[in-house]
């Protein structure tokens, strides 16, 4: 999605964040089938998901901006990027969302020789910034395990979670003396009950299982801790859909060193 502009409500917001070198937003997109208007029921999930989020930020809630396009191609691809824009406003504000607070964009999507660029296929954006008081919303940046913290720049202001604030641990004496955390995201393009198996590389190369490893598998609700079984597995969770799902591994850091290409 290419990035969205900010309206006059939401200048304050950016420029608050900016000031104190910090970016917290969430964000939404979707694609949707060609000529339709309906965002699907994931896609709502995870709005829903992102609203409830965003307004215990601050005691001022939070502002939204709705990039509505549709392609070129499309039929009608004005009144279609409109319609789709309303669309999703009427089911901020049936979320509870004040509809001042909405800011939407339309535009038109053209191709390139025909052909969709990767970078801007999404239809629908939707972004979710918090709206900072007057002392601004650097405390949301020092907050451990804050959802929307997009990155820290450290300041006086914003040097971020305090050191420790953030580890975790399973309790078990598997645990490796010298740690190092391996973490990656993974997407989940829809709600769905399963386990993960855990691979990572070692300091010669080689993929392998992660057996009797202490994870953290962190979605936008929940977060599941636990210790792999001896295939690398680890616990069935509930993997939330569509979004990024945040995976943290405690490996012994003399059998896995960072990585030139790490």
């Amino acid at each position: 999605m290419k990035s969205i502009r900010c309206a006059l409500g939401s200048v304050t917001v950016a420029i608050s964040l900016q000031s104190h070198a910090c970016s917290v937003f969430l964000q939404d997109n979707m694609q949707l089938p060609l000529n339709t208007a309906d965002v699907g029921n994931s896609d709502r999930l995870s709005l829903t998901r992102h609203y409830l989020t965003a307004r215990d930020w601050t005691t001022e809630g939070a502002s939204v901006e709705v990039d509505a396009a549709a392609f070129e191609t499309e039929r009608n691809p004005e009144e279609l990027a409109a319609l789709r824009g309303k669309n999703v406003m009427a089911f901020l504000v049936q979320l509870g969302l004040d509809k001042e607070k909405i800011h939407v964009y339309e535009r038109v999507i053209e191709l390139s020789r025909g052909k969709v660029d990767p970078d801007n296929k999404w239809q629908i954006g939707v972004k979710f910034v918090p709206n900072c008081p007057s002392s601004g919303c650097q405390n949301l940046c020092n907050s451990p395990k804050l959802q929307g913290v997009a990155s820290y720049a450290v300041t006086a202001d914003t040097p971020g979670p305090a050191p420790g604030s953030n580890r975790f641990t399973c309790g078990d004496d598997r645990e490796p003396t010298k740690v190092r955390i391996l973490d990656t995201e993974v997407w989940t393009a829809r709600t769905e009950e399963k386990s993960l198996t855990l691979i990572g590389n070692d300091g010669s190369g080689n993929r392998k299982p992660l057996a009797d490893t202490c994870y953290r598998v962190t979605t936008s609700v929940q977060e599941y801790i636990g210790v792999t079984d001896d295939q690398g597995r680890t616990e069935r969770m509930q993997l939330l859909g569509p979004e990024r799902t945040k995976i943290e591994m405690q490996v012994d850091a003399d059998r896995y060193p960072v990585r030139d290409d790490d």
